[in-house]
């Protein structure tokens, strides 16, 4: 199976100035465990991701007002690792284990295009 037959898309963005609590805001809105950071939207590599368990150990765990914490400060900044679409879900799932990540950015001729995560890779399993 390829990417693209298990991948999200659109893609939830935030700009790097935009605070936690506006990311978390998106992240709910679109029942989105993850923002990608960009500046100019899909049309730009993303500069980082933000991730639901990010936000919980770097912001609420430390006690810190996700209306005062910029996403630049705590995101996962870029390079990311990224997967093509026409790639194997196989080889999504060994890049996530190798780099232990959970969330996958796809690319195609430089553009963001979806994302793939853990649990859309479950949906291979029988």
């Amino acid at each position: 199976m390829k990417v693209m037959e298990l991948m999200s898309y659109p893609i939830s963005t935030v700009r790097p100035e935009a605070t936690v609590m506006q990311a978390i805001k998106l992240m709910a809105e679109g029942r989105r465990g993850c923002v990608l950071v960009a500046r100019e939207g899909l049309l730009k590599e993303a500069e980082g991701i933000v991730t639901t368990s990010q936000i919980l150990r770097q912001v609420f765990a430390r006690g810190l007002d996700p209306a005062q914490v910029k996403v630049s400060e705590m995101m996962t900044p870029a390079p990311l690792i990224t997967i093509g679409p026409e790639a194997l879900t196989s080889k999504a799932a060994r890049l996530m284990v190798e780099h232990g990540i959970r969330r996958l950015p796809v690319v195609e001729g430089g553009a963001l295009v979806g994302i793939i995560t853990s649990k859309d890779l479950l949906k291979c399993v029988e």
